[in-house]
């Protein structure tokens, strides 16, 4: 279960990201 918590993880850092 770590599989999709590591991708919600990215998905959250992205969205950071993309909000500089």
């Amino acid at each position: 279960i770590l599989v999709p918590t590591a991708f919600l993880l990215i998905i959250y850092v992205k969205t950071v990201s993309q909000n500089d």
